[in-house]
C-alpha cells in the first residue's frame, strides 16, 4: 500500500484562517497603494506592519494545512504532536474512534474532540486527541489504519 496523508482541518479554523488570510491580502494591498501615493513615515510604518502581518499569515496557514496523520507501511504518525508522535503498525492489537455527536449545552470544545485509541499489544492503552474534525475524516483515519493492521 501506498503512503497516505490525511489532513485535519478543524471545520472552525479553516474559516476562520482564510478570513485571516484575505484580511492580509487587502490591507496588504491598501499599504501598497498607500506607499506608492504618499511616501511618507505612516504609509511606510503601514507597509512594514503588513510585511511583518504576511509572514505570520503564511506561517499561522502552513501550520494549520500540515496537521494531519501521515500513514505509511510501518507506523502511523501524528505531525500535529511534537513527541512520541509514531505508532508501528506491529506494536497495534486494534484501533476505536470516539467522538462525542450528542446535544448538549453543558459541553464546551474540549468534550467535543476526536480520539483515536489505540489498544497495543503489550496491554497499554494509547489515546491521540485530534482535535475537533468530522466524524467522516475520523473514520476514513479509522479504515486507512484497520486496513494497514489486516493485511
Amino acid at each position: 500500500m501506498e503512503d497516505k496523508f490525511i489532513r485535519i482541518i478543524s471545520p472552525i479554523s479553516l474559516p476562520v484562517i482564510l478570513l485571516f488570510d484575505a484580511a492580509v491580502g487587502y490591507y496588504m494591498y491598501i499599504a501598497t497603494v498607500k506607499v506608492m501615493a504618499d511616501k511618507g513615515v505612516f504609509a511606510s510604518a503601514f507597509f512594514a506592519l503588513q510585511i511583518v502581518a504576511v509572514i505570520i499569515a503564511a506561517l499561522a496557514t502552513r501550520e494549520v494545512l500540515r496537521h494531519g496523520v501521515r500513514i505509511t507501511g510501518e507506523y502511523v504518525e501524528f505531525t500535529a504532536l511534537d513527541s512520541d508522535n509514531k505508532v508501528r503498525f506491529d506494536e497495534i492489537e486494534k484501533i476505536a474512534i470516539q467522538k462525542d455527536t450528542k446535544a448538549s449545552f453543558t459541553k464546551n470544545f474540549v468534550n467535543r474532540y476526536s480520539s483515536l485509541v489505540f489498544y497495543l499489544k503489550d496491554d497499554e492503552v494509547l489515546t491521540v486527541e485530534l482535535g475537533i474534525t468530522t466524524k467522516r475524516k475520523l473514520t476514513q483515519i479509522e479504515t486507512e489504519i484497520n486496513a494497514r493492521l489486516n493485511k
